[in-house]
Parts: structure tokens; C-alpha cells; sequence
């Protein structure tokens, strides 16, 4: 590929793609602008929103995360970027377990072990155990002592298992880059009829992801501090 083609992929909007996929999905696009509609508003009315404090300011600053990020999945998506969507999806289920677990006093567990620690003390020091990469396990450990049910952490267990093969490299992301009828590679996203069915399956997960975030606003956002 010549690279004044690749410059065109990176500086150019592919409007022509854009308006494939708006008439193969224009319905489920509406669909999730309304969720995170109501998501964000709902936060912008919780108590956690209006608290001036460091610590429900936190809470909330990382809900908000969790909604934007979903809307800029969705965005990607629409222009072909799978991997980069799911990345996406992977720091909105985090920032969930973050909000989840800075908003309470409690002494929690951490996820391999018996040791007990304030989350939110060990976050402010930077500590190993609160990095993004373990919070959703401490979650799924803790979520008695979070307030939260088991359908609760089984939606981010589905989201984890759903986004690791499309947000590492793996075979499953490779696969979702090759063109069907040519078995080309797509470079810098793009859409096409050909992947309709594909498309489909990602945005009717982040469609059944996103109806659960009302839920987790009113669970956290409610009662941050």
C-alpha cells in the first residue's frame, strides 16, 4: 500500500462507510444515544454528583468515565475500529468497579488472599492492588460488603470475557479484520455490508451492557459516601 493511500486512511473521514453502517443501524444507534441519555442524567441528579467532596467527586468522576466510555465505543465502532471499541468498553467496566469501590469505609479483601485494606486509602498512595487491571476481580470478591447482588458482577464478568479477545491481540481480532469474500486485510477501520452480522453482535453487547448502567448509578451514585 502506497503511502499516500495510508495518509488519506488516517487524515480523511470515510463518510462514504459512515453512511453504510447509519443505514444498517441507524435504529440501534438511536437506541443507545437514549441509554446513555437517561445514564448521564440519572448521575447528574444523584446526590454523589452534587457532593463537593474529593471522594464523591471521584465516585462520579469515574461514572461519567464508565458512560463516556461506552459512547465512544460505539462511536469507533461505527467506523470500524474493534479494537480500539473494546478498549474502550474494557476502561468503562473498570471505572464502574472504581466508582463501586471508592464509595465506601469499608475494609475489603483483596481478590487473591485474605489480606484486608481501605480501597480508597490505598488508592490515594498508588498502591499495586488498585490498579485498573485488579479492581474488577476485588469487585466480584467484595460485592456483599459493596452493596452489590450477584447480577450485579455478572454483567461485568460478561463484559470482561466478551472484550478480552477484542482488546488484546488475539485470533478473534485478527479474524474481525479479514474481508469474507477476499480474505484482505481492513486497515484503519471501515465498514462494509459484509460485516453486518459482526457489527451487530458488538453493538447488541454494548446495547445489553449499557441497559445495566441505570442500575449500578442508583447503587453507587446514591449512596457514594
Amino acid at each position: 500500500m502506497q503511502s499516500s493511500e495510508l495518509f488519506k486512511h488516517i487524515m480523511v473521514d470515510d463518510t462514504e462507510s459512515r453512511k453504510l453502517f447509519l443505514a444498517d443501524f441507524e435504529a440501534e444507534v438511536e437506541e443507545l444515544s437514549g441509554i446513555f441519555s437517561r445514564a448521564f442524567s440519572l448521575l447528574e441528579e444523584s446526590p454523589c454528583h452534587s457532593d463537593p467532596s474529593t471522594r464523591a467527586s471521584t465516585v462520579s468522576g469515574y461514572i461519567f468515565l464508565a458512560i463516556e466510555s461506552a459512547v465512544t465505543a460505539t462511536q469507533l465502532i461505527s467506523i470500524g475500529h474493534i479494537a480500539p471499541a473494546g478498549n474502550s468498553m474494557r476502561i468503562s467496566y473498570e471505572s464502574l468497579c472504581f466508582s463501586a469501590l471508592l464509595k465506601k469505609d469499608v475494609k475489603l479483601v483483596v481478590a487473591n488472599g485474605k489480606h484486608k485494606f481501605n480501597f480508597y486509602d490505598d488508592y490515594q498512595k498508588k498502591s499495586s492492588h488498585t490498579r485498573a487491571d485488579k479492581v474488577i476481580d476485588i469487585v466480584v470478591k467484595n460485592k456483599d460488603l459493596l452493596g452489590l447482588n450477584q447480577d450485579g458482577v455478572d454483567f461485568l464478568l460478561g463484559a470482561k470475557k466478551f472484550y478480552n479477545g477484542y482488546s488484546h491481540a488475539s485470533y478473534m481480532l485478527l479474524h474481525s479484520k479479514i474481508k469474507p469474500s477476499t480474505r484482505q486485510l481492513y486497515i484503519a477501520g471501515g465498514y462494509d455490508v459484509e460485516r453486518k452480522e459482526f457489527f451487530k453482535q458488538q453493538l447488541e453487547f454494548i446495547k445489553r451492557y449499557s441497559k445495566n448502567l441505570d442500575g449500578w448509578i442508583q447503587a453507587v451514585a446514591y449512596n457514594a459516601t
